[in-house]
This record gives C-alpha cells, structure tokens and sequence, in this order.
C-alpha cells in the first residue's frame, strides 16, 4: 500500500493526463454508439447463447476468434455503461503500459506527456465505426489493448503478472491480424534475446508458442470455410479462383493505394514528419530531401496538383470500370507495383538508418513490417475492398510504435547536446 501510495505520489500529474486523454477518447468514441452496425446481431444472439458457449459456437460457423466473439455479444446485449466504462479503464491502462514499454527510463518526461497526445490525435474515433461502434472496438481495439498490456505485464517479475499477461497474450492472438503482428515481432524478440543472452527467453517463447496456436485456430477453424464461402457470394464472387499471387497483389496495390495515393491516415503523415524532423537534427539532409518529396507529393496529390500519382488515379479509375472483378494485368499495374514498393524501401531505409543503435533500427523496421504484414493478411479475404479502414488498425498501431521510437531516439540526441553544451 506505501508503494503505491508513493507511486501516485510522484506520478499523479502523468496519471492525471493519461486519465483526462482516456476520458476524452471514450467519449469521442461513444458518440458513434448508436448508429447503425453488427451490435444488434450480436445483441439478439445473446438471448440464444451463454457467454463461452457462443464462442464455440462461432468457432464453428462463422468466426475463429472466440472469446472476442463473446466479449462483443455481452458488451452488445448488456447496458452500454459497461462497454463505456471497460473502454476507459483498458485505454488508460493501454496507454500506460505502453509509456513502460517504450519509455521505461526515469527520463524522456516530455515524451511520457505526449505519447497520450499523439494516440488521440492519430486513432480518431470515426475509425473504430465501420462495423458498429462495440463489434470493431472489440474485434480491433480491445485486441490491440490487450496485447500491450499483457506485454508490459509479461515483463513483470510477479508471477500472477505473467498469468494476466498470458490471459492478455491469448486474447490478443485470437484476432488474426494481431497475431501475424505479434508472431513477427516476438519471433524476432526471441532470437535477438537469443543471439544478445545466449539463452532463450521463457516468457518470450511462451508468447511466441501462443502466436502460433493463434494462427494454426484461426486457419483451422470449421466456421472460417463456411464465412469464406458466403462473404465470396457477397462481396467477391470468384474469389476463389484468383491465384494466391493476384491475391496478394491486389491487396497490395489496396494497401499502398490508401496509405500513399488517398493518404487517408494522419499517423502516415506524423511519421513522415518525424522522420524529416530527425533527419535535420542528424544532418542527414539527403533523407530529409527524400521524405519531403514524399510528403510533398502526398500533400499535392490531396489538393488536386498532377504528380506522381495521377497516373496510378487513373489506372485504378480504368479498373473500377470494368465489371469483371476477377481481371488482372500484371502489366498494366506494373507502374504503380514499382512506385508503392520504391517509396516503401526508400522510407524503411531512412527509418533504420536514423538509428545510431542498428539493432534498434532493425526492430523499427520489423514492427513496421509486422504491421504492414498484418493488413496484407487480408489480401486472403473476399472482403478485401468491403472491410474499410478497421483493417489498418494493427498497421497503424505499428507505425504509432515507431513513431514513439524515433521521438525517443531525437529526445536521446537532443538531451546529449544539451548536455555537451553545459558541459563547454
């Protein structure tokens, strides 16, 4: 109790914030809670079904994420004071956990205040609506709540911490996007603690064995055919016969065509200036050339200008003409193929090679491929064009991470010099 009670202490200003950042989140997002969405579904299987036993339920006809199909028909059955009040305390526990993660040093002040700023500013709330407020919170949010704070709590020495994080861990990996996500970024946490301790990390191993089960569910699952089937009907008829590699393609060409060619998410452009902003304090001026005509071609490409875009517009502008869905032209999408994949590299490049540490450039660039990874995870579903933006929210949490990363490496640079100038 001391301990606690000395924690508040010296911490309440912070906790304060990360309480008022909470509360606005919460009630930004409740104002979408009675529009139109799947809560209703799922708010009359209640009446049919028990808590776990719609889980497996689910599992057997429509979906391979279990609890989170449960934890969205209570939250849509019951009285939404629940679903507001379990929203607030995950995200204040969200955003504190993940202070600790990134910013676990008694330093980085500024950075520990802004990190709640930033969330609000890049996660609006309209992107948590497209299904219904409760069904993406819960299938997107929540998981993602989940899988920091149980990393911050598997980090823990309390043993009844690691079985929380467990639970958390398990949670998160029932959502097949989070798992791809954190299947690449624990598996590469295990070999760098592995090749850096000559040992392999218990806790880390568990959580990548979990990864694992997340996946083997989620491919294996009796209800994944049968939704795969009908969601072919309804939104991508023939579906089924597209290669694997047009598959991956056109989930390809979708992803880079909202990230660069729409640029319909903030956090994109906060990283690209992030990036510009370190490059200048490090002097490397020719990455900051690099991501400024980036930017710039984005920012022109939104005001109507002609750019490097307008010719990819138009392609896809060709495309959405033709009725036959199933056609593709390697061809004729080859132009915008070598555009997304050149501004890709280009912008991994700089983001690692701002690190002075490597290993830290390297772990930068692998959450962003984990992330980038886990929305071509639905390049495999008919849904491709129908699932809107809730299908980015794993990517846009690993572009926040990295965001986080490289404010953090400038706050450790800029502190330096500080530093180096008193000390003259």
């Amino acid at each position: 109790m001391e301990r606690a009670k000395y924690f508040i202490k010296n911490n309440y200003r912070l906790l304060l914030l990360y309480l008022l950042i909470s509360t606005i989140f919460t009630l930004e997002l409740i104002v979408y809670i009675n529009d139109a969405g799947d809560q209703t579904i799922f708010a009359n299987e209640l009446k049919k079904h028990g808590f776990f036993e719609f889980a497996i339920y689910r599992y057997q006809t429509w979906s391979s994420r279990l609890l989170i199909e449960s934890v969205t028909m209570f939250m849509s059955g019951h009285h939404y004071i629940i679903f507001d009040i379990s929203l607030l305390g995950f995200t204040f526990f969200f955003l504190y956990a993940l202070k600790q993660i990134i910013f676990p040093e008694k330093n980085h002040l500024y950075l520990k205040y802004s990190l709640p700023i930033i969330f609000i500013t890049v996660f609006p709330g309209v992107l948590f609506t497209s299904a219904g407020l409760i069904p993406t919170v819960t299938n997107y949010l929540f998981p993602m709540f989940a899988l920091v704070i149980g990393w911050y709590l598997l980090n823990q020495k309390n043993k009844f911490s690691v079985l929380l994080a467990f639970i958390a861990i398990i949670f998160a990996f029932m959502q097949e996007q989070f798992t791809v996500l954190g299947f690449i970024i624990i598996g590469f946490l295990l070999i760098s603690e592995f090749i850096r301790n000559k040992k392999i990390n218990a806790k880390y191993l568990g959580a990548f064995i979990v990864s694992i089960l997340g996946l083997v569910s989620a491919a294996l699952a009796p209800g994944s055919d049968i939704r795969l089937s009908r969601e072919i009907a309804t939104w991508y008829p023939g579906f089924n016969k597209l290669p694997l590699i047009t598959k991956l393609l056109k989930g390809y060409l979708e992803t880079n065509r909202v990230l660069f060619t729409t640029a319909e998410f903030n956090i994109f452009l906060v990283l690209l200036l992030t990036i510009i902003i370190l490059s200048i304090i490090k002097r490397r001026f020719f990455s900051a050339f690099m991501i400024s005509s980036i930017l710039y071609t984005l920012v022109i490409n939104k005001l109507g200008i002609s750019n490097w875009f307008t010719a990819v517009q138009k392609i896809i502008a060709s495309q959405n003409a033709r009725t036959n869905q199933l056609y593709f032209n390697i061809k004729e999408n080859l132009y915008p193929l070598i555009i997304y994949t050149a501004l890709l590299l280009i912008i991994a490049t700089v983001i690692f090679c701002l690190f002075e540490e490597k290993v830290k450039g390297i772990t930068a660039v692998v959450i962003l491929f984990a992330g980038y990874a886990s929305r071509m995870l639905v390049s495999l579903s008919p849904t491709i064009y129908a699932s809107q933006l809730r299908t980015y929210i794993p990517l846009l949490f690993a572009i926040f991470v990295v965001v986080l990363l490289l404010l953090k490496e400038g706050y450790s640079l800029f502190k330096n010099s500080s530093k180096l100038v008193k000390s003259q």
